[in-house]
């Protein structure tokens, strides 16, 4: 494994630590309330863990499988919802993905330089590669990371004074 992909193994691994401290402590006010466009802390936690199986784990399996699969969008809203995710308290949402990316990154650590060369077919991106693939995957981590931060900053920045717009944060 080349080093990319080992750091994006190494990002991977991390964030369930991440989501599990920003959360950990969170009011449950704080991380239920939509604070960016119909989105709260919490529902990013459950998109996050509705997609590292269907989003993510399934399609490296699939594509280590079969000969150029094709890959389709799905919608992240709708899946979401119906799979009850919002429903679980989130400890037992931390807990799943921690369980799930552990049991993911463990697999993808097994794969060959030929398993990371295999391609598939996206109905959007077009073709791409599981090493593509799997450095796509800690981006959207990050993004969905930053999206928390971003929130968060909103719960806080009223309260911050004139400092919020001193210092670049």
């Amino acid at each position: 494994m080349r080093d990319s992909e080992e750091t994006a193994l190494v990002l991977l691994e991390a964030t369930p630590g991440i989501f599990r401290l920003l959360f950990e402590r969170l009011p449950e006010e704080i991380a239920t309330t939509d604070l960016d466009r119909d989105w709260s802390p919490k529902r990013v936690l459950a998109h996050m863990v509705d997609v590292e199986e269907a989003g993510f784990a399934d399609r490296f399996r699939r594509i280590v499988a079969k000969n150029r699969p094709s890959i389709a969008s799905f919608d992240p809203l709708a899946t979401l919802e119906a799979g009850g995710y919002l429903a679980q308290p989130i400890p037992a949402l931390l807990d799943q993905l921690e369980a799930s990316r552990r049991k993911t990154c463990a697999w993808l650590r097994g794969l060959t330089p030929d398993d990371l060369a295999r391609t598939a077919s996206h109905n959007t991106a077009g073709e791409f590669t599981l090493a593509n693939l799997l450095h796509y995957w800690p981006i959207h981590d990050m993004a969905h990371i930053r999206g928390v931060q971003r929130m968060l900053n909103s719960v806080l920045r009223h309260e911050a004074g004139g400092l919020d717009e001193t210092f670049d944060v």
